[in-house]
């Protein structure tokens, strides 16, 4: 290596690590936070086992056989006797929801979703269709006193038993 570009590196390599001495503390203060996630606890059946279900791209008021997955999806989980449902997101096409008084959430989730065995928490994340719309509509607990199984949150885990299950539920929009 010559003189000229060693002498040039020095500086370089000071300037970085007088950069990195005062990113990491604020690095390494902020990690913690980012990675608190809310945490809900759905207790297992006796026994220690678990049965849920999972559906995306389903809120079509009905329309495009969302009532006759619904159907059959009351059926397996009477069957499983399922201890709840996981969304993965699309929750209501085209455009998601306008607000918290949308019609839409009645009709694409209460109304069509009546079967006795899918009476349990849904465990929902937003997708990129719910974006298109009111997003924070979603997030809103006002949507869980219309109907308490809605159970949105941008990102979360659900602990299914300490031994049997940790659900992530991961929001990177």
């Amino acid at each position: 290596m010559a003189q000229g570009s060693r002498s040039a590196a020095v500086p370089a390599a000071a300037s970085f690590f007088a950069l990195l001495a005062v990113a990491a503390p604020l690095l390494l203060c902020c990690a913690p936070a980012a990675a608190e996630l809310a945490r809900l606890e759905h207790p297992p059946k006796d026994g220690g086992s678990l049965s849920l279900l999972v559906v995306g791209d389903w809120g079509r008021k009905g329309t495009f056989n969302q009532s006759r997955v619904a159907h059959q999806m009351g059926r397996v989980g009477e069957q499983l006797s399922i201890d709840f449902v996981i969304s993965t997101g699309d929750n209501f096409y085209e455009n998601g929801l306008t607000g918290t008084d949308d019609e839409a959430f009645e009709q694409s989730f209460t109304d069509i979703y009546t079967a006795k065995s899918l009476q349990k928490p849904w465990y929902l994340v937003l997708g990129n269709h719910d974006y298109r719309g009111d997003a924070l509509a979603q997030l809103s607990p006002v949507l869980r006193k219309i109907d308490s199984r809605f159970i949105c949150i941008k990102s979360f885990v659900v602990n299914a038993g300490s031994k049997i299950a940790r659900v992530f539920f991961f929001d990177l929009d």
